[in-house]
């Protein structure tokens, strides 16, 4: 048999066990390796740790990083820098020979060739490095700053860990383009607990022996979360879960938060909900009996038992078959389902096929879009639409219906990325790595080793100092603030299935903050406020809203006015007061509804069909002029009621029609909204916001501030560049043309040059001021401008050099002209193409 040949790897692996031992011998062997396969690049920077000279590491170094980009490799080379590589003598002879001399001398005109070709290079590099710089300026000016992910990305929730890992890299993204955090670039470490507590005990053991991250995003179970907690504890890591709801995770830890609710708000507004909007006075509560299982089952059973209402409870465990859950329901009474999406859906279908018609609640892990997905595709199976969703109740911190302004645009851009909807844990593990990076931002980190475990409590005095709205973080799913347990205060939202997903149900609940003990009374007394042990909710009328369109037109950037035709409708159950709307950026500011079109009220819900047509106003951003992107908003808002007492949300007749649809009129189908000159119509989308103080505004029984729910239709339009540049920007390139031609005059003629730079100069302000006069008076630069004082510069830079020139001629210094005229003549054409590529970087996306 002949003998095994050993392989570049196998060398390398020997080389490393004996580079302890044996370090000569370590080395010969990473030569061996390397002689096989000079391509394999562990080798390289394992001879690079071997090696004893500067020079002979930066040699490996740089070969490693030829073949592998590695940061950390460039981090090495970094502080090597300066450093002339030298060839270690195991690996000298894998380097290629010096070429031969020249076989003959460049003659003295060829030399003079070669230098004004190194003076063009020159020019061009810098441009392009300075371009560079500005491109990417203070993206990676420090050293990285780590946060860890931990997450079941290989476990029974692996769909939404890998939701929660691309919301973290795409924010992460967006962070490190504008600078990082002070500078510093942040780098995601993602570990896999597989939601399994023996390897999410490890991974948080691991993360406290590298000592690298400053703080956590995770765990992702309630399992996992808790048994971790201690591990951070004891090291001084905050940790911030973004779907682990069990309350003793951050009951037992103050180094733990969370970024959403916690079983014990969930519960409490599931019991209110079963009792105060059902009517229920039982309810039976089928759990998993693992820690989140447990959690809910404690928590449930205490808010349900407040309310002087009787509760069942069913574990749900590895052995139960669902003809068990059948049998032990009661089946007139709601039932509450706290597991996961697999037995939530086996359940569901249980009940259903046994012809149990009771309402069925769910906890957050069954408010996913995939779940409801599950359900459609079984009622598909079996051919009975509406079997499996109908009287189907599940709250979840996010709600696609009422997405404010900034996260529908996230979603968009989440589903544009990725081709799929975000999922509820893709936004709260952004809540999470948002609300750690502001801390970080804020604190006063330092961003050292040895100031690490300072920084670390400083980003968790951080989160702790987020104690109430006033004191809140503007996160994705509205202001984000912690309990002195460290949970989110944030009310859950209770959505129901429409037939194609999930919607916000037309009733909701929202944490009620009494501004005065006397206002607590009182609405205790008229049933408006529910009290359930030291928390307060009240009942939310919801108005599904929608917005058709019709046309734009009539724009005046001076004034930031334009007209909008649009139908409105609205539907809602209840008080009709939800129809009292105004339009709170109207140019009119008495502008009303008036008659509505159509009014129909079937069986408690009424709906309510309106056209508008009036002027609008919004505050515009030109700082991007002429490539600016302007958004059209139209804004209603309910007269007299709160955000506590009525929201409004997205129809789901919005929600089922295509995004490019919302850009045809509503009147005429053949027809585009857009009808503003020189402007094209890129986007609209239809959201709710909450706008108000957090003040009283001198309302003594407004203690805790003032807030209104409204709901906007926004059109986002471009300026159409193209014809702009054309007619704006023709003058100005013949003018380039012009004062190009002064550079090829004679030194001698100095007076004609000199003339036309300043010609130049002055006819460049009178053009700027002619295509700045379309905008109102603003006090920054815009876009555009930047552009022409470009050329202000180059022009008042060719009168300079013809003043040069002449003064070079006439003292006999004709070489010294020569150059600096060539010079010129080659400068300015590459100092417009710099200006040029600047502007197609900037705003050619």
């Amino acid at each position: 048999m002949p003998e095994e040949i050993d392989s570049s790897i196998a060398l390398t692996r020997r080389a490393v066990e004996s580079r302890e031992s044996d370090p000569s011998r370590a080395r010969e062997l990473l030569g061996a390796a390397l002689a096989a396969d000079k391509a394999y690049e562990p080798a390289w920077r394992w001879l690079a740790e071997l090696v004893d000279d500067d020079g002979e590491r930066r040699f490996c170094l740089d070969r490693a990083f030829a073949l592998e980009a590695d940061p950390a490799t460039g981090r090495a080379r970094g502080a090597l820098d300066g450093v002339a590589p030298v060839p270690p003598a195991e690996v000298v002879d894998l380097v290629d020979p010096p070429r031969p001399e020249e076989p003959a001398a460049v003659g003295r005109s060829g030399r003079r060739a070669v230098r004004s070709w190194v003076a063009v290079g020159a020019v061009v590099v810098v441009l392009l490095g300075v371009l560079g710089v500005w491109t990417a300026s203070g993206s990676q000016q420090g050293d990285p700053v780590y946060v860890a992910m931990v997450a079941g990305m290989t476990g029974p929730a692996a769909t939404a860990s890998r939701h929660m890992e691309n919301a973290l890299r795409m924010h992460l993204e967006t962070v490190n383009k504008a600078g990082g955090v002070n500078g510093h670039p942040v780098e995601l470490l993602v570990y896999d607990d597989a939601d399994d507590v023996g390897k999410a005990t490890g991974i948080a053991e691991t993360i406290v022996r590298e000592d690298r991250v400053v703080y956590v995003v995770g765990h992702g179970s309630s399992d996992t979360a808790l048994a971790a907690a201690p591990i951070y504890q004891r090291a001084g890591i905050p940790a911030i879960t973004p779907s682990a709801t069990s309350s003793r995770i951050t009951d037992s830890s103050d180094w733990y938060f969370r970024s959403m609710f916690g079983n014990r708000t969930q519960s409490d507004f599931l019991a209110v909900y079963v009792a105060d909007v059902l009517g229920a006075r039982s309810a039976t509560l089928v759990h998993d009996t693992d820690e989140s299982g447990r959690s809910v089952r404690e928590a449930f059973v205490d808010s349900f038992g407040k309310l002087g209402s009787a509760s069942a409870t069913l574990p749900l465990g590895d052995g139960t078959s669902v003809d068990e859950v059948v049998r032990a329901v009661d089946p007139t009474a709601p039932i509450v389902l706290a597991t996961t999406e697999e037995r939530g859906l086996a359940v569901v279908k249980g009940l259903r096929a046994a012809g149990v018609q009771a309402p069925i609640l769910g906890t957050a892990t069954l408010g996913t879009r995939t779940f409801h997905d599950a359900l459609l595709k079984a009622e598909r199976e079996t051919g009975r639409a509406g079997q499996l969703t109908r009287n189907l109740y599940v709250g979840t911190p996010l709600a696609n219906d009422s997405l404010s302004g900034p996260a529908l645009a996230w979603a968009e851009d989440y589903q544009r990325r990725y081709g799929e909807q975000p999922l509820w844990q893709a936004a709260t593990a952004r809540q999470a790595l948002n609300v750690g990076l502001h801390a970080m931002g804020t604190r006063g980190l330092v961003f050292t080793e040895d100031g690490r475990a300072q920084d670390r409590r400083r980003v968790r005095d951080g989160l702790a100092a987020l104690k109430d709205k006033k004191n809140s973080f503007p996160a994705l799913l509205g202001p984000l603030y912690f309990t002195p347990t460290g949970s989110a205060q944030m009310p859950v939202s209770v959505v129901t299935s429409d037939g194609t997903r999930f919607v916000s149900a037309p009733v909701q609940l929202t944490i009620y903050e009494p501004p005065s003990p006397d206002a607590l009374r009182a609405a205790l007394a008229d049933g408006s406020a529910i009290a359930i042990g030291d928390r307060y909710l009240s009942r939310r009328q919801v108005v599904s809203t929608g917005i058709n369109l019709n046309e734009v037109r009539d724009l005046d950037t001076r004034d930031g006015t334009y007209f909008v035709d649009f139908f409105l409708w609205l539907r809602y159950t209840g008080d009709p007061v939800a129809a009292d709307v105004q339009f709170v950026n109207a140019v009119k500011p008495d502008l009303k509804l008036g008659q509505p079109l159509r009014d129909v009220t079937e069986d408690g819900a009424t709906y309510r069909l309106y056209r508008v047509g009036e002027r609008f106003k919004s505050g515009f951003e030109f700082r991007g002029f002429p490539f600016d992107h302007q958004k059209l908003v139209v804004m209603l808002q309910n007269r007299s009621r709160t955000a506590d007492q009525v929201v409004y949300v997205t129809d789901k007749e919005i929600l089922n029609e295509e995004p490019s649809h919302y850009l045809r009129s509503g009147a005429d189908a053949d027809a585009g909204i857009n009808q503003i000159p020189n402007w094209v119509a890129t986007s609209a989308r239809f959201f709710q916001r909450t706008v108000g103080s957090s003040d009283a505004l001198g309302d003594s029984d407004g203690a805790s501030g003032i807030y209104y729910s409204q709901y906007a239709g926004e059109v986002e339009i471009a300026r159409d560049t193209l014809p702009f540049l054309v007619k704006n920007l023709l003058p100005l390139v013949l003018l380039i043309c012009v004062t190009y031609l002064s550079l090829f005059f004679s030194a001698s003629d100095g007076g004609a040059p000199v003339s036309m730079g300043v010609t130049a100069i002055l006819s460049t302000a009178v053009l700027l001021n002619n295509v700045t006069s379309q905008l109102p008076s603003v006090s920054y630069t815009v876009a555009l401008e930047w552009g022409y004082y470009a050329f202000i510069l180059l022009a008042a830079t060719c009168v300079l050099v013809a003043m040069l020139r002449k003064r070079l001629a006439g003292t006999g210094h004709e070489v010294a002209e020569r150059r600096l005229s060539k010079a010129a003549r080659v400068g300015y054409p590459v100092y417009l193409l710099g200006v040029v590529v600047t502007y197609v970087v900037a705003f050619g996306t």
